[in-house]
């Protein structure tokens, strides 16, 4: 009878000290640390090929003017030259000259923390003769038809910024807006007016009307001011 409580009394205390090691198992202890990641825009963006934004381009390679370099959230990269050639002056009537620019391309880029709405404006200059050093081809208009809105990661919903058609008179006073965003959309953002690649046909997009009076002997050039701004909404 006594060798039965013995195992009893056994049991019962290994029992007790299951129990009280369950209990302490279910204590809990937490605390917090951090992952941290850093960004700049403290260089200027990559100028892109506007025939397939994915890679980089070089337009020194081919005969384009410099990059602007600028660094920051949002920021102006390349702004295209408008060549239309050389044409015997006209004597009898006003006449509309196409640009002979193959790849000619805007690029801008947007990398700001907060969006918001930006615009890029241009604005044209006075023509200024070589000849005279005179202000020449008054009343001279280039048209810059809406082009091909292209992003360098691929963006293709509605958060694209928007192009419109522009005419541009010599001297005015104020830009008009060339490509707008409603709300910002991080990309580097191009847009292509492309000519013709293979062939010798002028570019269709970009035009320039010069009034008859005005065709005077000499090189006639206009400073294009292109100008983003962010907007806040």
């Amino acid at each position: 009878m006594r060798k039965k409580l013995a195992v009893t009394s056994v049991l019962m205390s290994v029992a007790l000290l299951l129990g009280t090691t369950s209990v302490f198992a279910a204590t809990t202890s937490t605390g917090n640390s951090q992952a941290t990641i850093t960004f700049t825009t403290d260089k200027a963006p990559v100028i892109v090929d506007p025939d397939d934004p994915t890679k980089p381009y070089d337009p020194i390679k081919d005969g384009a003017i410099t990059p602007t370099n600028q660094t920051g959230p949002l920021t102006l990269d390349y702004a295209p030259n408008f060549n239309f050639g050389s044409h015997e002056a006209l004597a009898t009537n006003s006449a509309v000259y196409q640009a002979l620019n193959k790849k000619p391309f805007l690029q801008v880029t947007d990398r700001r923390a907060l969006r918001s709405k930006w615009d890029m404006k241009v604005k044209l200059g006075k023509f200024i003769n070589s000849e005279t050093s005179n202000e020449s081809l008054s009343g001279a208009k280039l048209s810059i038809s809406s082009g091909i809105v292209k992003s360098a990661i691929g963006l293709t919903d509605g958060s694209a910024p928007t192009t419109q058609n522009v005419q541009l008179t010599a001297g005015a006073a104020s830009g008009t807006t060339i490509l707008s965003s409603a709300a910002g959309t991080f990309s580097t953002w191009v847009v292509y007016w492309p000519g013709d690649l293979v062939g010798q046909a002028p570019n269709t997009y970009i035009s320039l009307d010069v009034p008859i009076n005005t065709q005077v002997k000499g090189t006639h050039t206009a400073t294009l001011e292109w100008t983003i701004s962010d907007v806040v909404n």
